[in-house]
């Protein structure tokens, strides 16, 4: 049943791209010029040089230091906080495919690798502060502002892992090979090899998503429902529509709510949400870098949902202290915020006890 469904999609899609081949076009290009002129740069660079780190075992050196400490503050080893803090530089999906590295060269075990997953993968803070907020919101300290919120909700996300207590008896067993030592041309070569491979799968995940919001935006009963939706729960239709789009593809996503919503709490709230999220293209991506690995993609789609649940309560709570030293934004709050806030309250609780139920059926298993 499921196949004949996807089969019908997919049908149903290409339909639609030879209908409407202009659209198709636009988004794909659209996509692409993403791709090209912001991921490529900001994230290739990253990818080699983590994968540098892991073929030349570097950063295990580092981690043997601080295993001490984070294992007694986190329940952590160190080489799972390295990735933690690598994974806040580069941005995604790069936190994920460390990880990945990391289990394959034998440093951590399957199950920390599942842990660590829930909170390793995270934006960039290049996007936050330069597209985000120098080039979309034209305020700096604003980016700076997101990130902060960004970085506080991944570390509320590494502390909510203590109480995932995870045994490590069939760790060995489920653990891959550990890699063979290298020279630093040989970890050089392969490092760009397999930093392209990535990043061109990147590229191919953000082309085909931008596609599918520019055909989406162009929906006349997408148009219609999220109108008659916005009515309902009394929130501007337009505001759900851009909403909705943008968890397809986040940086896309971003500069379309910029652009429709005034500058304000409401704005950055929403932001701060998306960004944590990551979006379905994220998804995908990191999908793609756990290839191989056997790692379950389910309890990391629960704690990014988590994680935008709570960057979106940040939001409000850290804003007006922000806002008091560093600019005069007026701090709109109405009453139907204040119900999504305590909706995203509720929605926590629930996420949490979600992923919690996950991480103990893994134990089981």
């Amino acid at each position: 049943m499921r196949k004949a469904f996807t089969a019908c999609f997919i049908i149903f899609l290409m339909l639609i791209m030879l209908l409407e081949p202009g659209i198709c076009i636009e988004g794909a290009t659209s996509g692409l010029l993403l791709w090209f002129q912001k991921v490529l740069p900001s994230l290739l660079p990253f990818i080699i040089l983590i994968n540098l780190l892991c073929f030349l075992g570097i950063v295990f050196k580092f981690s043997k230091v601080i295993t001490p400490v984070t294992t007694k503050l986190f329940h952590l080893s160190g080489s799972a906080f390295l990735a933690f803090v690598l994974g806040l530089i580069s941005g995604y999906p790069m936190g994920a495919k460390l990880i990945k590295n990391l289990l394959e060269s034998g440093e951590i075990t399957f199950e920390e690798a599942q842990k660590a997953l829930c909170f390793c993968s995270n934006c960039g803070p290049l996007f936050i502060i330069g597209t985000i907020g120098t080039l979309m919101l034209g305020q700096t300290n604003l980016g700076y502002f997101l990130l902060l919120v960004h970085i506080l909700s991944a570390f509320l996300m590494l502390l909510l892992s203590r109480f995932y207590h995870l045994s490590s008896t069939n760790s060995v067993s489920k653990s891959l090979p550990t890699n063979s030592k290298m020279s630093f041309s040989q970890a050089f070569t392969a490092s760009i090899q397999n930093g392209m491979d990535t990043i061109v799968y990147v590229g191919g995940y953000i082309i085909f998503f931008s596609m599918l919001m520019k055909l989406l935006g162009h929906s006349a009963f997408y148009n219609k429902f999220t109108q008659i939706l916005g009515q309902l729960i009394h929130i501007d239709g337009t505001l759900i529509h851009t909403f909705c789009l943008s968890l397809f593809e986040f940086s896309s996503g971003s500069a379309a709510l910029t652009s429709l919503l005034p500058k304000g709490v409401p704005l950055f709230a929403c932001l701060s949400a998306l960004v944590a999220f990551g979006g379905i293209c994220v998804l995908f991506q990191t999908q793609y870098v756990l290839q191989g690995s056997g790692l379950s993609i389910k309890p990391y789609i629960l704690s990014k949902l988590l994680q935008a649940l709570l960057a979106f309560i940040l939001t409000f709570v850290l804003f007006p202290i922000w806002n008091y030293f560093f600019n005069s934004i007026p701090y709109n709050f109405n009453v139907i915020w204040s119900i999504l806030l305590g909706m995203a309250l509720l929605c926590i609780c629930y996420f949490f006890r979600s992923l919690a139920s996950s991480m103990k059926v893994l134990e089981r298993s």
